[in-house]
């Protein structure tokens, strides 16, 4: 621990700076007294340096040496006037005391602590029963040196805490950083002032203003820095900066990402082009795509105001904002552009594995998913409405996510085994192919499924996968059905120890060459062989399906026509509706009502 550590701070060309611009601020004006006035003509806040007798008379009285810091400032004023607005005269050698806490806060704030509080939150807590008050005339603001938080320099924590903050006791690590932050609050108080203009306030702003530049020319880390610090100094424009860099970030708390409004309806050129671009390929689930349409037009992007840094207004898009993942937002700030462009842009970084294999993947809660899809060949997306949809005349829903389709689709909350109409997202599923999927299917009813394959092929191939993990012991389940011009023309299904296959099926797709439990004889409950299956149709028919949009993203949507048929003679099914019912309100499908889809002729 060394004693000198304080003689290292300038505290005389710090605090004569500091009692200059208070001076030329208007000083008199925030102390109507003659002591006020006397401080204003000298351009000192401070007072006459403290003699050594009178340290030495204090640390006697306390028992204590003083921190370095602390006991360096007063060789050079004994005492402070103004200690940032809320502190109007801190304790020289005469006033420094112990604190008595006669508003029995340390009981307060040890209510609060768990057993498992740290260290810090125990000192934090109960500094009242031992902190050296410094604050003598301030707005409830309690200023205490902490003679139980000593670093290895021998400087004491200074604890700030005022009954109006509604917040824990604020920690600086020693005094000087106490006084420190005291100045850059002293400027915040000021920076909205039309002449509040010093050295301080002209380094900052010059600061500020190449910190601007360095975001555009991509080293957005140390622009940001910049900006932070800045900012605690109440400089006007690092906070608008400062945030489109963390918004981007993720950091989203303030609903202000910093930019200016519709910048993406308003962007020019190439970059505007990029946008519209972009939004298509998203919407259809091709957000790698669209992503490297993006990259590739940012160095065209171009600052529709002064401080604009970035196309913050890409994450708040609901088609491109899912497309901007945490690496990405990173790449784009790393990226030059605006008047700092050169030209490069990194290599885009695609997030959707090729093929279907990775809906075998385990889920983050160690599951499995459950899923089914439709690929339809030589119609797009917009069309499968009218081949598979629920009514006639279905269109397409506007993007959104698979959360909210099934929301807008099924407002009432029912849920019947006499129907099996699915919400799907829809987009393109390769060259050439459409997909629609559901990724919570009801269970797989074995009796009365009908595959929409059949329907859906009518300008080329269907193809049908449903999988879903063992359920109520009846096995793990893996369906898949072809058909071409309206005839199915082979389909298997897998579930527990059966098999059931129709058609010629290609030797590719044979379920016992991708199942070990079928070509074994076991039964099928792991779901080994899920993968392999997967891969085997994408191979086979060179499809794909967009993990990122599926998962993240914003699609269009639909109702089918229900993937199984009506329950015959003798077959039940049931009806779960989650909300009020009345107690007299018939269900779907009994007698005298039309049952789910169908029209009362009446």
């Amino acid at each position: 621990m060394t004693e000198t550590a304080g003689a290292g701070h300038d505290w005389q060309g710090f605090l004569t700076r500091w009692s200059a611009e208070w001076a030329d601020s208007g000083g008199p004006d925030d102390m109507l007294d003659e002591d006020g006035e006397e401080a204003c003509r000298a351009r000192w806040l401070g007072f006459a340096p403290a003699a050594p007798e009178r340290i030495a008379a204090l640390e006697a009285r306390l028992g204590r040496r003083l921190p370095p810091s602390y006991r360096t400032f007063l060789e050079v004023t004994d005492g402070w006037r103004d200690a940032g607005g809320f502190v109007w005269l801190l304790a020289g050698t005469e006033g420094a005391r112990w604190h008595q806490d006669d508003a029995g806060l340390v009981e307060i704030f040890r209510e609060g602590l768990g057993e498992d509080a740290t260290r810090e939150e125990i000192l934090e807590a109960t500094i009242w029963e031992r902190g050296l008050e410094l604050a003598l005339e301030s707005d409830a603001v309690d200023v205490m040196l902490d003679p139980d938080d000593v670093d290895e320099h021998g400087e004491w924590a200074v604890y700030t805490w005022a009954p109006w903050r509604a917040a824990p006791p604020e920690r600086h690590a020693s005094f000087w950083e106490f006084m420190q932050e005291a100045y850059r609050g002293f400027h915040r108080l000021r920076a909205d002032r039309p002449d509040f203009v010093n050295a301080t306030t002209r380094e900052w702003d010059r600061r500020v203003e190449e910190a601007r530049r360095d975001a555009l020319r991509g080293a957005y880390e140390r622009a940001e820095a910049t900006f932070a610090e800045a900012l605690r100094f109440g400089r006007p424009r690092a906070g608008a900066l400062r945030n489109q860099i963390t918004w981007l970030l993720g950091d989203r708390y303030r609903r202000d990402s910093g930019g200016p409004a519709g910048e993406l309806e308003n962007a020019p050129g190439p970059f505007g082009d990029a946008v519209r671009q972009a939004r298509e390929l998203a919407r259809w689930g091709d957000t790698d795509a669209a992503w490297r349409t993006l990259l590739a037009a940012l160095p065209a992007w171009q600052p529709l105001e002064p401080d604009h840094l970035a196309p913050v207004g890409l994450v708040a898009d609901p088609l491109l904002g899912p497309v901007l993942t945490p690496e990405r937002c990173r790449t784009l700030l790393a990226t030059p552009r605006g008047e700092e462009a050169t030209g490069a842009v990194a290599a885009a970084v695609d997030e959707d594995p090729e093929g279907l294999a990775w809906l075998a993947d385990p889920e983050p809660n160690g599951g499995r998913r459950a899923y089914r899809f439709l690929l339809v060949e030589g119609v797009e997306p917009a069309a499968l409405p009218a081949l598979v949809g629920a009514e006639e005349g279905a269109a397409l829903e506007e993007p959104m996510t698979r959360w909210d389709a099934r929301r807008a689709l099924n407002p009432g909350g029912v849920s019947s085994s006499y129907d099996d109409k699915a919400v799907v997202a829809v987009g393109r599923a390769g060259d050439g192919w459409s997909f629609a999927f559901d990724g919570d299917p009801q269970p797989f009813g074995e009796v009365r499924f009908v595959s929409p394959a059949v329907a859906a092929s009518r300008h080329g191939r269907a193809v049908v996968v449903w999988a879903s993990p063992d359920r109520f012991d009846m096995g793990a389940l893996f369906h898949l059905s072809v058909a071409e011009h309206g005839a199915e023309r082979y389909a298997f299904t897998v579930l527990g120890e059966r098999c059931e296959r129709s058609g010629e099926i290609p030797e590719s797709l044979l379920p016992e060459r991708l199942f070990p439990e079928i070509r074994d004889g076991g039964r099928y409950t792991e779901r080994r062989g899920e993968a392999d299956a997967l891969a085997a149709v994408a191979a086979t028919f060179g499809v794909t399906l967009p993990r990122h949009a599926l998962d993240h993203g914003r699609l269009h949507s639909f109702t089918t026509r229900s993937w199984t048929r009506p329950p015959g003679p003798g077959e039940g099914y049931m009806v779960v509706t989650i909300g009020r019912l009345q107690l007299d309100t018939p269900l779907p499908g009994e007698e005298g009502t039309p049952a789910l889809g169908e029209e009362d002729d009446d």
